[in-house]
């Protein structure tokens, strides 16, 4: 009796000095937290108006009146401290996941997996069981864990696949190789991803179908993702030329289809490569830059239609078929020697200016004219190209274009028989140019042999000045008056 008697003093002091200090404590903590608005109020206040009671009880059953932890007053106070701390850390541990929330929706990029997230929570629950069960009511639970442990073991042999596409679920959310939203290429599906979950992956293809993968799949398998570590990505593009035409002919007529190509980027630059050396043809590789790996085929396909036409306009012909069948007429050929000048002289006609002229003057324009072709969309004329070359359109539509920071417009619609002359006013520093609004074929005359005829003809040379100022008025007049004419689309 003396002996109990002597350990409860001591431990009744402490109960006396220490439970009042702590009520100070706390109140005081839970009234700061509440002036500064923090969310980690609720887990002190919790503490305080139901952790302290439940402690204080405990304290006065235990030390103060030696009570046995069996008894069920003594396992109640303990429950309740238990759970209260619990529920207390549950609730802090919710003010630190939410701040990583915030944290992930401000930055870009990757988030925080919810399953890394939800592991601690969970975890906190188990323990907090744990100690309720074991601890605090004392149940064995060998036997359950044992029993548990046979049964885990049985559904594992049967559902080893799915679990193995959990796990592999699990892995890729917390790896998190590939978002949603990027294209990526498994095997032989390329798409982009519009759902991942703890078993299967789902990719929207192309042709707008949906493949649905195993994660477990994708865990064993090579995945390229085409938007990380940034959105870039290369296009290449083999393109086989004639062997006769010299590798660096051949280069730049590749490289100014690919600077040509809407979606290409100047930043990387693009660059052609020679990666074949074999007679009849030669092999080059064109390697372009996009912003998005969604446009490669679209880019793909405008890069090789402008192929085409820059071959014909640099004269850089494109392989042909290896056994050619010529036939020669010479009869027809005698009688016609002239077939592709009369043609020339045809086209050229078709512009009114040149109507006028004597034989002789149209004779020295067809003898410098050059054919071209244009795709549409294609830039014909760029005010910022030194080209003083006589360019006249005789097949297709152009425009001439206006484009500023903030619009885009029509200066003037340009059809068959159209001088493609540009003069900027002075002092203007706006990007115009004219552009092709369908197939467009060309004739390019030089500038020397254009020269001498306008000079020595006065009808033409008042004709086309009277042209180029009136294009220079029209520019003028958009640029300082901003025209209510209607934006023209690209």
């Amino acid at each position: 009796m003396n002996s109990s008697s002597s350990v409860s003093v001591p431990w009744s002091i402490a109960v006396i000095i220490v439970i009042p200090l702590l009520i100070v404590v706390i109140t005081e903590l839970d009234e700061r937290l509440r002036q500064r608005e923090s969310r980690m109020r609720p887990a002190v206040t919790l503490l305080r108006v139901w952790g302290l009671p439940f402690m204080a009880l405990w304290a006065l059953l235990v030390p103060m009146f030696s009570l046995d932890s069996d008894d069920l007053a003594v396992r109640a106070a303990a429950t309740g401290v238990v759970l209260v701390v619990g529920i207390a850390s549950m609730s802090v541990l919710r003010v630190f996941i939410d701040g990583i929330r915030d944290a992930d929706r401000k930055r870009e990029g990757r988030g925080t997996p919810q399953l890394l997230l939800a592991l601690p929570r969970i975890s906190l629950i188990l323990i907090t069981g744990w100690i309720l069960i074991a601890g605090v009511w004392q149940v064995d639970l060998s036997a359950a864990l044992t029993a548990l442990g046979v049964t885990s073991l049985i559904i594992s042999f049967a559902l080893q696949d799915t679990l193995s596409g959990l796990a592999a679920g699990i892995l890729l959310l917390s790896d998190q190789p590939f978002k949603t939203g990027d294209w990526i290429t498994t095997g032989d599906t390329v798409g982009r991803v519009t759902d991942i979950n703890w078993r299967t992956t789902r990719i929207e293809t192309r042709d707008g179908s949906l493949v649905i993968v195993p994660n477990s799949e994708l865990a064993g398998t090579i995945v390229t993702n085409h938007s990380a570590p940034h959105p870039l990505h290369r296009v290449s593009v083999e393109v086989s030329v004639a062997f006769v035409n010299p590798p660096t002919l051949a280069k730049d007529m590749l490289l100014d289809a690919a600077l040509a190509t809407p979606g290409v980027l100047l930043d990387p630059p693009p660059v052609v490569k020679v990666i074949m050396v074999d007679d009849p043809l030669m092999g080059y590789e064109a390697q372009m830059w996009i912003e998005d790996f969604k446009t490669a085929p679209q880019v793909e396909s405008d890069f090789g239609a402008l192929v085409w036409y820059q071959s014909h306009r640099h004269n850089v012909p494109l392989p042909s078929p290896a056994q050619d069948l010529f036939l020669h007429d010479a009869a027809t050929a005698g009688a016609d020697p002239r077939a592709t000048t009369s043609e020339l002289r045809r086209r050229l006609l078709k512009s009114p200016l040149f109507s006028s002229l004597p034989d002789a003057d149209l004779d020295l324009l067809v003898a410098a004219a050059t054919p071209e072709r244009f795709a549409a969309g294609e830039r014909i004329v760029d005010a910022g190209q030194e080209d003083r070359d006589l360019l006249v359109l005789v097949e297709g539509t152009a425009r001439l274009v206006l484009a500023e920071s903030d619009r885009v417009v029509t200066v003037d619609e340009l059809s068959a028989g159209q001088l493609l002359g540009l003069v900027l006013p002075a002092g203007f520093s706006g990007d115009v140019f004219i552009s092709a609004v369908s197939d467009c074929e060309v004739l390019r005359v030089s500038a020397e042999a254009a020269a001498v005829t306008i000079s020595s003809n006065t009808d033409v040379s008042a004709a086309f000045n009277q042209v180029l100022e009136t294009r220079v008025k029209r520019i003028e007049r958009l640029a300082t008056t901003r025209s209510s004419l209607p934006e023209t689309e690209l």
